[in-house]
């Protein structure tokens, strides 16, 4: 179960909802390639575990960041996509993306 923080703090609670690494790397694949089954996750998400992936998906859904639909039902398959309240995120990861860019290449690991 992730930490939760201070509730008081809006960068706490948002902490508490999308401040898990898998939850950071699920959302970036979904802003990279739309929407996902269970299954599109494993290639890009190296080293999580089915448990951890599904537990990952029911908080983000239960947040109302992510939303789930059936697409097959024997057995029960879903596939995943990004609420409106989840596309919000977008700046939030472009802006990790361009600062790791900047300060996380090999060239740039000299303490700017």
């Amino acid at each position: 179960m992730p930490r939760k923080y201070d509730s008081r703090c809006p960068v706490a609670r948002t902490l508490n909802v999308i401040g898990d690494r898998w939850a950071i790397l699920i959302l970036r694949d979904f802003f990279l390639q739309g929407p996902r089954r269970f299954q599109d996750f494993e290639p890009s998400l190296k080293g999580i575990t089915p448990a951890m992936l599904s537990q990952r998906l029911k908080e983000l859904e239960g947040h109302g960041v992510i939303e789930s639909r059936l697409y097959a039902e024997h057995p029960p398959r879903r596939v995943y996509d990004l609420t409106e309240k989840g596309r919000e995120l977008r700046p939030v990861l472009l802006a990790m993306k361009l600062w790791g860019e900047r300060y996380t290449s090999a060239r740039s690991q000299k303490h700017r």
